[in-house]
Formats: C-alpha cells, sequence, structure tokens
C-alpha cells in the first residue's frame, strides 16, 4: 500500500506597504537573492523573538525585586531576633549576678526567649510566604 502524506497549510499573513518600502524590500530581497516572503517571514520571527525577550526581562526584573524585598525582610527579622538576644544577655549581666539561682534564671529567662523568637520567626516565614505568593499571582 502507497503511503500518502499529508499536506501541511501555512496560514498566510497579508499587509500592506508604502510603494517606497516595498521598492526597498524588493531591492533587498534581490541583494540577498531571497524571495520578499522569506525577508518578510524573518523579520515578522525576529520581532516576535525580540517581544518575547522582553517580556521574560521583565518576569526577570520583577522576581529580582520580589527577591530583594524578601532578603531585605529576612535580614531585618534577623536583625530584630538579634537585638532580643542581646536584651537577654544584658538583663543577665546586669541583673543576676553569677550565682547557682542566677544561672538558672537566666536559662529559663534564654529557653522563654528562643519559644517567642522561634513563634515570631515562623509569623514572619509565614508573611514572607503569603506576600511572595501574592507577588506571583499578580
Amino acid at each position: 500500500m502507497a503511503e500518502t502524506k499529508k499536506r501541511v497549510f501555512k496560514p498566510r499573513v497579508e499587509t500592506k506597504l508604502a510603494r517606497e518600502d516595498l521598492r526597498r524590500l524588493d531591492e533587498l530581497a534581490k541583494l540577498e537573492g531571497v524571495t520578499k516572503s522569506e525577508l518578510v517571514r524573518e523579520a515578522v520571527l525576529l520581532f516576535l523573538d525580540k517581544r518575547e525577550e522582553l517580556r521574560n526581562q521583565k518576569q526577570d526584573s520583577e522576581t529580582a525585586r520580589m527577591i530583594e524585598a524578601m532578603t531585605n525582610r529576612v535580614c531585618a527579622m534577623l536583625a530584630r531576633q538579634g537585638r532580643w538576644v542581646g536584651t537577654v544577655y544584658e538583663l543577665h549581666a546586669i541583673n543576676m549576678g553569677g550565682t547557682p539561682a542566677a544561672k538558672a534564671v537566666f536559662e529559663a529567662a534564654a529557653n522563654t526567649a528562643k519559644q517567642r523568637m522561634n513563634r515570631s520567626i515562623e509569623k514572619d516565614e509565614r508573611d514572607t510566604i503569603a506576600a511572595l505568593k501574592k507577588e506571583l499571582k499578580a
């Protein structure tokens, strides 16, 4: 049985050009030894590629902006946590002295501070994730 090939139809796109532009297209086609259709096809494809590239650049810069915002938020969060830890140590150094009872009080205070920091970090992480998801949807 003979195999039949399917015909592939390529859609057409038509346009109008000013006479001067058509003359320039004719000259370029002759100079390069190609048809006007080939030149126009190449021009349209280059145009489409460039437009796509510009769209991707916009998305890339938006992604970079979101990453920078998240980085700034994490840095602020870490700075806040560091201040809390510093405050606990200051309180210990100023008010508690070096007795075993003071050490136990300090450890209890440090554990409480760690728990609060963990809750705060978890909240900040949730807020950061929610903000990122919101930005990605937009």
